[in-house]
């Protein structure tokens, strides 16, 4: 440490000496050794910090070897005299209520420093090391001079208003202290959020807490200021931050920032195989769908068009593709649960082995019959006999229909049902007559409507043989039949589905008519804009728009290949997060609340409800409640007829509108909100509700 200027502080003291004397005295029992730790620097910080509490404008200068630091606060009270005495609140900088009085004691002690001085509303006092015998000889004492403690020298004087510290000090030590507080070497320094925030400049490795340097960390790739409220990170003398939370707090930083250059100083140091010490390793941790959007879009711009990341066991897949030309991408330097999540934010896949993809295609055989290689009865009998269950059931009941003569797939021995492709099978020896081939259809009718739902029927978990849900579902078929029959219907009577196409031919899903109308005339909308949008924003294709986005490709799927209402499936078909939704629905071109509703709300009766109480009725369970009120919070902000749709959906959320399965006619905010879509885009609007 540099000395400071003699002359300068012989003036100092001069001042001091015009001052008006001491007239009390006040002892601290408080060891000179205490705080052994502290050295002047972190002692000149506590009280530059105490002077920004009380003043965010305080003025900190040196100047002829002293450094003099002044607020226009309040001044110290009396109860600041006590040790442990702390008015601070959460946005400043102290807490314990000890600062000044053990940073009077580091100063007062050190060799290096010359005298401090205190100005304050009333009152000054000069602090010092000196032999007292506190108890008036009491008490014996090892030394006839009694011991070391702190002492206040006070004296009166006229100040008003503010406080004003002087110390005797070299100028490295007053600029070392000075250059700890970003507030005073930044100018446009800013408090970090809740966040907290990474500093990409300068050395890399400083912790800040509310822009106050506490301490680095070498190895680190940024640096970081944390918010006022990790101020309980520290210890209680503020020389240690308890590396957990401080691991979770740079954590929490880096997940939640959607800048560029945080993500190409990570991005790039990762995949160069650098590691990364544990707070940094942050990758899985980012959740935040706009965040992800953000880590897609620098892969997209930064990465090789066609690459991966490989694993253990998936060396014979890897030779083959980087024999196609495909670039291999490494980050050696991370953990693996680290690389998965790193490579998942970029959208670079993992290489798959070939045994697994050996397996998949032959999984399942069957010996399939061409519809053209059936007899004319044969075709006859099962044109005729699809039909007759589309009418009396439904549409939904049956799609396509295909002819096997031997599986492996299902141990029905004239038919079966794959709940994977919603197709239905027949046995060709199930088509030597109608009776035979009604039977075999209109048992795995019951099974597809019981998977799918449809009409009356919401979907069950248990549609299989010999199960419940299932037997339920074939009850109410004949229940239905035999009602008409006993009601003197005919077929004539009932809804007539055209079935002009082959038994073969599988409808499309935006046009299955299981499927809700509002979710197909979604369906339709996107599907007729995303053209539109791919021109617009110059995506090479639709799964280029999509990945644009991070979100997952299932997402999409399922909202231009919709489900219907109540359909559950262990892994995706659901695009229930919003927020995924919304970034979808901004890159198509289309207002989120309109798509999030249109898709959700026939789930609103019975989403976060058991299956035996779907059919209840009463206000919306709590996670449909906060995204449809989300979705009418974005409709005010859109104004205007959009808006109006408000009280509609708040009549459904509070259960006071009917909502009964099988009946649409509660779906009508959502179909108003799509028309309103398509006289914005000026779509036709032709096949909205087909």
């Amino acid at each position: 440490m540099d000395d400071f200027a003699s002359a300068n502080v012989a003036d100092h003291l001069t001042v001091l000496q015009d001052a008006p004397q001491p007239s009390t005295t006040l002892a601290y029992p408080i060891s000179p050794e205490y705080v052994k730790s502290w050295t002047p620097v972190r002692a000149l910080c506590e009280l530059i910090a105490n002077a920004l509490d009380e003043d965010s404008s305080a003025r900190v200068s040196w100047a002829g070897g002293v450094l003099t630091i002044s607020d226009e606060g309040p001044g110290i009270p009396e109860e600041g005299l006590v040790l442990g005495y702390s008015s601070k609140s959460d946005v400043q900088i102290g807490q314990f209520g000890e600062g000044k009085k053990l940073a009077c004691l580091v100063l007062a002690r050190a060799p290096d420093v010359g005298q401090v001085r205190y100005e304050t509303v009333g009152y000054g006092f000069t602090p010092a090391v000196e032999r007292r015998q506190l108890l008036d000889g009491l008490a014996p004492s090892r030394s006839q001079d009694g011991t070391e403690v702190l002492v206040y020298h006070l004296n009166r004087n006229l100040r008003s208003r503010g406080t004003v510290v002087t110390v005797a000090c070299s100028q490295n030590l007053a600029e070392e202290a000075i250059g700890r507080f970003r507030t005073l070497s930044e100018p446009n320094y800013q408090m970090p959020n809740d966040n907290g925030e990474c500093v990409l400049t300068g050395q890399p490795g400083r912790i800040w807490i509310g822009g106050v340097l506490v301490t680095t960390m070498p190895g680190l790739r940024a640096s970081y200021d944390l918010p006022l409220a990790a101020k309980g990170l520290q210890s209680r003398d503020r020389t240690v931050i308890e590396a957990g939370a401080l691991r979770d707090s740079v954590r929490a930083i880096l997940a939640s920032s959607e800048n560029p250059d945080l993500i190409a100083r990570f991005a790039r140091h990762a995949l160069s195989g650098g590691k990364l010490r544990e707070p940094e390793q942050f990758f899985a941790d980012v959740h935040n769908p706009r965040v992800r959007a953000a880590w897609r879009a620098w892969g997209r711009v930064n990465l090789p068009p066609r690459c991966f990341y490989t694993a253990a066991s998936n060396e014979e897949a890897t030779l083959d593709l980087v024999d196609k030309g495909f670039t291999e991408l490494t980050a050696e330097g991370l953990p693996r649960d680290q690389l998965w999540a790193l490579m998942e934010r970029l959208g670079v896949e993992l290489a798959r082995a070939r045994r697994v993809r050996h397996y998949e295609r032959t999984r399942g055989q069957t010996t399939w019959v061409p519809f053209g290689k059936l007899s004319d009865s044969e075709r006859n009998v099962l044109t005729q006999a699809r039909r007759l269950i589309r009418q009396a059931i439904g549409a939904f009941a049956l799609d396509r229909v295909l002819v096997y003569s031997a599986s492996k797939e299902s141990p029905c021995s004239l038919g079966f049902y794959n709940p994977r492709t919603t197709d239905v099978a027949i046995h060709r020896n199930a088509l030597g007559g109608r009776s035979q081939a009604l039977q075999v259809l209109l048992h795995e009718a019951a099974h597809r409507v019981a998977h799918r739902g449809g009409g009356q029927w919401l979907p069950t978990i248990d549609y299989h043989d010999r199960n419940r849900g299932f037997e339920r579902v074939l009850g109410d078929f004949a229940a239905l039949l035999l009602g008409r029959l006993a009601d003197g219907e005919t077929m004539a009577e009932l809804h007539d589905i055209p079935s002009a196409e082959p038994p073969a031919t599988r409808s499309a899903p935006v046009d299955d008519p299981a499927v809700p109308a509002i979710r197909r005339a979604l369906a339709h909308l996107l599907i007729d804009q995303t053209p539109y949008a791919l021109k617009a924003s110059g995506f090479a294709d639709e799964n280029d728009m999509v990945g644009s986005t991070a979100v997952h490709p299932d997402y999409w799927r399922t909202l231009t290949n919709p489900k219907v209402a109540g359909h559950r499936q262990q892994r995706g078909g659901r695009a229930w997060d919003y927020d995924k939704v919304a970034l979808l629905a901004e890159a198509v071109g289309v207002h989120p609340p309109v798509v999030w509703l249109a898709y959700h709300l026939c789930e609103g009766p019975i989403y976060g409800r058991p299956q035996r109480r779907w059919a209840d009725g009463g206000p919306w369970t709590g996670q449909m409640r906060k995204a449809t009120l989300r979705a009418c919070a974005d409709l005010q902000s859109l104004g205007g007829a959009y808006a109006e749709q408000i009280p509609a959906l708040h009549a459904l959320l509070d259960g006071r509108t009917i909502t009964a399965v099988g009946d649409d006619s509660w779906h009508a905010p959502a179909r108003e909100l799509l028309a309103l879509e398509h006289q914005r885009l000026r779509l036709k609007e032709h096949r909205r509700f087909a």
